[in-house]
């Protein structure tokens, strides 16, 4: 969740630019006017829009549309590609889709959020196990420098 810019066309300015909230719950991604406080705020949101889908459009052309549960891996080049593989529920097969961007470092990091955020809705423990698991990890390294000579 947060606060953005939201671009709007103005027949008398090149670019005028609004306070919009963005929150991520599930697959949606809401936008707001102001922040959601109460469950009934959520049923206000300006704007509803599919996950899935906004990371697949290209040009308002929807490319493909696979479940969350068919993706079964991701990679990148490092550079402007990425490549998704689904499983196609019928045939069980593999499907590799590519897409490449101009700025894939902003793409990666929505797409990391995103599934960060599947993730902790999928396992509720999900988050305490990372607190968890960061802690221990920064304990150890901290253990190891000490006795380090």
């Amino acid at each position: 969740m947060g606060w953005c810019e939201a671009r709007e066309q103005d027949p008398l300015q090149d670019r005028v630019y609004s306070p919009t909230f963005l929150a991520l719950r599930g697959s949606c991604l809401y936008k707001f006017l102001a922040p959601p406080v109460t469950t009934w705020d959520w049923t206000r949101a300006e704007k509803t829009f599919s996950v899935y889908e906004i990371m697949c459009k290209v040009l308002k052309a929807i490319l493909w549309r696979y479940k969350f549960s068919q993706l079964k891996g991701s990679s990148d080049d490092g550079k402007s590609k990425i490549k998704f593989l689904f499983q196609n529920p019928d045939t069980k097969q593999i499907e590799a889709k590519e897409l490449e961007f101009s700025n894939l470092f902003a793409v990666l990091h929505c797409i990391h959020s995103f599934f960060a955020a599947k993730v902790a809705c999928l396992d509720p423990l999900f988050l305490g196990n990372q607190a968890t698991a960061s802690a221990a990890s920064s304990s150890a390294t901290t253990s190891k420098a000490k006795y380090t000579t």
